[in-house]
């Protein structure tokens, strides 16, 4: 049995590939904010001219957010990063605590 299956064979590397991808995605859109501002600022002059920008960034924002919290666990199919009504962005599932790199650790180190 490969590292990154469970007890019952199901592969878990495409599913953790997939929330790590939307994790980055998430954190491209907030990374991009500011130097996406200074320049909208930088260019314009003008605040009334950036909220245009912002709220762009902010719709990008609430997709990306979404996105990411609807990612399900690939070992116990509940959503890796919502607990209810709680969304955090942890390393872990809040259900099964399946780390996101459980696919990436070799047994035996």
């Amino acid at each position: 049995m490969e590292n990154n299956q469970t007890e019952d064979g199901v592969d878990l590397g495409p599913g953790l590939v997939r929330i790590r991808r939307r994790r980055r995605f998430l954190w491209f859109v907030l990374i991009i904010y500011l130097p996406a501002m200074w320049t909208t600022q930088q260019i314009t002059r003008s605040f009334q001219a950036s909220l245009p920008v912002f709220f762009g960034w902010f719709l990008l924002l609430l997709f990306a957010a979404a996105v990411s919290a609807a990612a399900r666990c690939p070992r116990c199919g509940n959503y890796f990063h919502v607990n209810g009504l709680v969304l955090l962005y942890l390393r872990k599932c809040l259900h099964c605590q399946l780390h996101i790199n459980a696919d990436k650790k070799r047994t035996g180190n």
